[in-house]
C-alpha cells in the first residue's frame, strides 16, 4: 500500500513538470532540455505500451516538432492520461526497461521523476551560476571550459609567500 501512495505521489509530481512547460515559465530553457526530456518521454510510453489498453500516439505531430517544448507536452500528457487509467495492479506491472530487469510501472514513475529532476536541476544551476558548478550541457563548452581553468589555476598555483604546513 505505502509503494502505491509513493507511486501516486510521483505521478502527481510528474504534472508539475508539465505545469512548468505548459505556463511558459520553462520556456527560457534552451531547446537540449526539452529535446532530452522528450526523447525520455517517448521511451517511458513505449515502455508503458504493453501494460494498458492505453497507447500513446509516438509519432511527432506537425504542431509539435520531435525534440521541442511542444513534443514533451503532447507525449508527457499521453503518459499521465495512461497512468492515470491504471488500477492499482497495474502499477505492480512489469514493464520492459534497459538495464533494469524486472521494473514495475511504479518502479518508472520514479525514473521518470528522477530524470525530470535531473535535467531541470542541471538548467537551473547552470542559469543561476553559469560560471561555476559542474560541466553540463546548459551553461556551454564555453563557460564551463573558462570556470574549470580558473577553478585549476587557482589551485595549481599555490602562494610562493605563504608557509608551508
Amino acid at each position: 500500500m505505502a509503494d502505491l501512495l509513493e507511486c501516486l505521489i510521483q505521478v502527481k509530481a510528474l504534472r508539475e513538470t508539465l505545469v512548468l512547460a505548459e505556463t511558459g515559465t520553462a520556456e527560457k530553457a534552451p531547446v537540449p532540455v526539452w529535446q532530452r526530456l522528450a526523447e525520455a518521454e517517448r521511451r517511458y510510453a513505449l515502455a508503458l505500451e504493453g501494460v494498458g489498453s492505453l497507447r500513446p500516439k509516438l509519432t511527432p505531430s506537425a504542431q509539435a516538432p520531435a525534440g521541442s517544448l511542444a513534443e514533451f507536452v503532447r507525449l508527457r500528457r499521453a503518459n499521465l492520461a495512461m497512468l492515470d487509467g491504471y488500477r492499482a495492479a497495474q502499477l505492480s506491472g512489469l514493464v520492459d526497461w534497459p538495464g533494469r530487469p524486472s521494473t514495475t510501472v511504479a518502479d518508472l514513475v520514479a525514473i521518470m521523476l528522477a530524470n525530470d529532476t535531473e535535467v531541470l536541476g542541471e538548467w537551473r544551476r547552470a542559469r543561476a551560476n553559469p560560471e561555476s558548478g559542474p560541466t553540463s550541457r546548459w551553461n556551454g563548452p564555453a563557460r564551463a571550459a573558462g570556470a574549470a581553468s580558473r577553478r585549476v589555476c587557482s589551485r595549481a598555483s599555490p602562494d610562493p609567500e605563504q608557509p608551508k604546513r
